[in-house]
This record gives structure tokens, sequence and C-alpha cells, in this order.
């Protein structure tokens, strides 16, 4: 029941590229199977990417195959027409980098492949 009201934003663009897109039963059910703590879960939210615990890594992966981005621990593409499309678009190119990342594990692989994205989004706070 820790997982009850909780919203994480991981800011994927994941309702026109996969066939699910996040919901809070997705993250109830990866916080239960990888024991992720609320202070991880906040830390998550958060964007913060340092020292990641093992359960953060998997809860990651856990995530990414509940919304269809992740199988066995290789990034799914999203479909054959969609990639002629973006073969054309540099602005999606950077992204496609990110997919080819690989960690020791498919929970760590998952992890590198979020920070690796994230990295790639436009942030407000760089400005003051």
């Amino acid at each position: 029941a820790r997982f009850a009201k909780v919203s994480v934003s991981l800011d994927l663009t994941v309702a026109d590229e996969s066939p699910k897109g996040l919901t809070e039963e997705m993250i109830r059910i990866c916080g239960e199977e990888t024991n992720l703590s609320l202070r991880e879960l906040n830390k998550f939210q958060q964007q913060d990417f340092s020292q990641p615990s093992e359960s953060v890594q998997c809860f990651t992966h856990c995530l990414y195959e509940q919304m269809g981005l992740m199988h066995d621990g290789v990034f799914v593409e999203r479909d054959i027409l969609g990639l002629l499309s973006e073969a054309s678009n540099p602005d999606r190119w950077l992204e496609r980098q990110c997919h080819m990342i690989e960690g020791a594990n498919k929970c760590e692989t998952a992890f590198k492949i979020h920070q690796c994205r994230q990295n790639l989004k436009p942030t407000g706070k760089d400005v003051e």
C-alpha cells in the first residue's frame, strides 16, 4: 500500500511510441517486485541518478518491460516505419544511440538507457 498514490513522470514520449503508457498500477507492481523504498522512488522522481541501487535499476527495467519498451533486457524498437522516418530525422539519432547502451545486466541496461534519454531532454533547471 506504500505505492498507493505516487505519481512518477518518466518524461518519456511513450504515448505515441508504445502501446502502453505509464500507470500507477505499473509503478505499484514494479515497486513491490523490486522492493523499492519510498526514498529511492522519490530520488527517481527527482531524476537523481547518483549512486543508483540495484532496486532502482530493476525498477526502471520493470517499468520499461511493463510499458513494452524492453523485452528480456533489450530495448524494443517501435516499428519499421518509425525507424525509416527516424533515419532522416537527426533529432532522433542521439536517442537511438541511448537504446544501444548495455550494462552489466538487464536492470543496469534499462537504467542507463533511461538516464541517457533523460539527459537528452531539455530542462528548465539550467536557466538562472
